[in-house]
């Protein structure tokens, strides 16, 4: 094949954008300056000619600057001669995508794509492009282009061909113009390969990149993009000497896909089909449950809750521009040994863009972002996207949800409720987005749960009641022996370990990986051509279809249904008067179940079943947690009912022998009145010492006298 040679190329680019791309430029000189450059896809050119695109990937520098020319020359005929646009090659074929860490050698000079998370960008800064200098002895001017970013090339001599003085550097010196030199933006950006492309283990890979011109700012932390560009090197620096190893970044040409919502998982036509199917299907909402942790037994409402948190709600966002969270949060709190965090490591796994972190090696940082300084760009700090901004649109399974910090906790309430993260440090002020559900895990703080105590149990675990009222469902996971339902997950157990392969033959590639072996998986799933169990990749496309095509809205009986149930329920109360059985945060929860349970079945609108659906299910969770006295005031105030009742009277009691001696109450008196009043004297005592303790009543004068402050 004749190389095509470089004078024919603006020739060449010119040809093809008058034939398939005049329209589009026509509207780029329109809507200019908002738009800047010209997508041309890269599969259009192949189709045009299959040579000259072959050529685009081997020489690429050549192609950009003769497409730039062809296309200011094509505006110029047409009349805008006064805008600068730049053409910009997309849709690389998929032999040219690369992850970070698969870069070598041979990649250098070519026109590739990069599929990865931005983790860090440094601020845009302009960058000469063309230098203007002026020689100081004779006042000749030089014009340079600036290649390379990292240094400043200056005029070696004052040539006397163009008219110079002729002499050297030495004897002279060189201005900088910069009115008259070409400026140009340029940033800094750091690339991150996704986690779905790591091999365990590993750290993940890096690379800088540099974005130019229209693409300088358009990236923030956090996003998914793929990056079409050059890569170029730099030697890397020892002791002031170049050293033969060289360092590799990537000059972006293009960007593509900024966080298009589950964008990175493909459903092809066979795999929509076949999702459709199982959304017909009667039975789904059973078939989904049991697909969610098979290997654990039992548990169905809990994963029932779980399968409606994979699909999730409807994010909204309402005409003052306040937004309301789609995501449903999830709250295991359990003893020691119920499989929490199994399910907890299964939901990250099997959620398109799911993160696992755990309470005690999380920070407040390593969770919503940190404020890093950057070596490479002279110590300036920049922003690196935590745990919860990178599960944006996914799920955030936090384990050891009490062990974190006291501190790091309380960045997880805005990051819960607002979605939103803002930061403040080190001089930044920035904003970042943490649009995931969040499935958390703790253990009570005394190893386990006492059923029979004055402390309801969302006290008994370390988390403060705002937080806990955060979670739209809190699962309360006791381990109380019951021969039927023990012998069953003894024998589900034991069985799965006698199913499960040696992980060592399966690393020395002895045996295959159980969960790759497709032939043994197909068969064991499909019964009667219907699946028993999901598989985990139909299910995470499945999740990724659904979210992705489907956004349910409340019809009126579904409304009609929520409301009443809220209306009935406000009306109860609990045992005390202070006692609020439901609070407003819970319609939005019920709502927001009803549509994950409208998603499930791939319908635009959520119908009474479904509101019945999230009905049931809150019912459930809120009877485990306090059995039929449900009292929100409880979980707030961490005191039960009865509890809060006996403090009452007794400083009703104090106050009132207070008010009648003018002085203080005698402590025989109080305890006397409270016996008459239902309380035994020994819980009296405990009372009134408990209240001395927290200051709310004193003993002015000895043991004997009380009185209230």
């Amino acid at each position: 094949m004749a190389a095509i040679q470089e004078f024919d190329l603006p020739a060449r680019w010119t040809s093809l954008l008058q034939d398939k791309y005049s329209e589009a430029v026509h509207n780029l000189a329109k809507m200019w300056p908002d738009e800047r450059s010209l997508d041309v896809s890269y599969r259009e050119v192949e189709g045009y000619d299959h040579e000259f695109a072959q050529d685009i990937l081997a020489n690429p520098e050549h192609h950009f600057l003769a497409a730039n020319q062809a296309l200011r020359q094509f505006l110029l005929d047409a009349g805008e001669g006064n805008i600068m646009p730049f053409v910009r090659i997309v849709h690389l074929p998929s032999d040219q995508v690369r992850t970070v860490s698969q870069l070598r050698a041979d990649d250098i000079g070519m026109l590739i794509a990069i599929d990865a998370v931005t983790t860090k960008i440094s601020g845009v800064r302009p960058r000469l492009y063309t230098a203007v200098f002026e020689c100081v002895a004779c006042g000749h001017v030089i014009e340079l282009n600036q290649p390379n970013e990292q240094e400043l090339i200056e005029p070696l001599e004052c040539s006397q061909i163009d008219g110079g003085c002729g002499r050297p550097k030495r004897q002279t010196r060189f201005l900088l113009q910069q009115q008259a030199s070409f400026l140009i933006n340029s940033q800094f950006i750091e690339l991150q390969e996704l986690p779905e492309q790591m091999k365990g283990g590993i750290q993940p890979e890096r690379i800088i990149c540099i974005g130019e011109q229209d693409l300088a700012g358009r990236l923030n932390p956090g996003d998914r993009v793929k990056a079409n560009g050059v890569l170029f090197i730099r030697s890397q620096r020892k002791g002031g000497k170049d050293t033969p190893v060289f360092d590799i970044f990537l000059r972006i040409h293009s960007l593509e896909r900024q966080n298009i919502p589950l964008e990175e998982i493909s459903i092809s036509e066979e795999e929509e089909n076949e999702i459709k199917d199982i959304a017909r299907d009667p039975g789904v909402y059973d078939l989904l449950t049991n697909s969610i942790a098979p290997s654990i037994f039992g548990m169905e409402r809990i994963k029932e809750s779980l399968m409606l948190q994979l699909f999730g709600g409807e994010a909204q966002v309402n005409e003052d521009g306040t937004r309301n969270r789609g995501d449903i949060h999830i709250l295991l709190m359990g003893d020691p040994g119920v499989a929490k965090s199994q399910l907890l490591h299964y939901m990250s796994t099997i959620s398109p863009r799911g993160r696992f972190a755990s309470g005690q090696s999380a920070s407040a940082a390593g969770l919503t972002a940190a404020a890093v300084q950057d070596a490479a760009a002279d110590g300036r700090w920049t922003l690196e996207a935590g745990a919860l901004v990178l599960a944006d649109l996914g799920l955030a399974a936090i384990d050891e949800f009490d062990k974190m910090n006291t501190a790091d906790r309380s960045s997880m309430h805005e990051a819960m409720e607002q979605q939103s993260i803002s930061i403040s440090k080190a001089g930044i002020n920035a904003s970042l987005r943490t649009r995931c559900a969040v499935l958390a895990a703790a253990n009570p703080t005394s190893g386990r749960f006492e059923p029979v105590s004055d402390v309801p149990f969302t006290s008994q675990i370390n988390l403060a009641p705002p937080l806990i009222s955060r979670f739209d469902i809190i699962w309360l996971m006791t381990d109380t022996p019951d021969e039927s339902s023990d012998e069953k997950i003894a024998q589900h157990i034991i069985q799965n370990r006698s199913k499960g392969k040696s992980e060592l033959l399966v690393n020395d590639g002895t045996i295959p990986h159980p969960s790759r072996d497709a032939a043994s998986k197909k068969e064991a799933v499909k019964v009667n051509g219907k699946y028993a169990i999901l598989p985990r990749e139909v299910l995470r496309k499945y999740v990724a279809f659904s979210k992705r095509n489907f956004h349910p809205k409340l019809n009126d009986e579904a409304r009609a249904h929520i409301v009443a149930y809220y209306v009935k329920t406000r009306k109860q109360g609990g045992d005390s008067a202070d006692s609020v059985a439901i609070t407003a945060r819970s319609l939005e929860a019920l709502s927001r179940l009803a549509e994950a349970s409208a998603r499930i079945r791939l319908c635009d609108i959520a119908t009474v079943e479904d509101a019945q659906r999230a009905v049931r299910l809150t019912e459930t969770w809120r009877h485990e947690l306090m059995g039929d006295h449900f009292d929100l005031t409880t979980i707030e105030s961490g005191k039960k009912g009865k509890v809060r009742n006996q403090e009452k009277v007794i400083i009703d009691i104090v106050s009132k022998l207070q008010n009648q001696s003018g002085s203080s109450a005698q402590l025989l008196e109080v305890l006397t009145e409270a016996e008459r009043q239902d309380i035994p004297r020994g819980k009296a005592e405990d009372i009134i010492d408990k209240l001395c303790r927290d200051g709310r009543m004193m003993r002015p004068s000895g043991y004997e006298t009380l009185q209230v402050v």
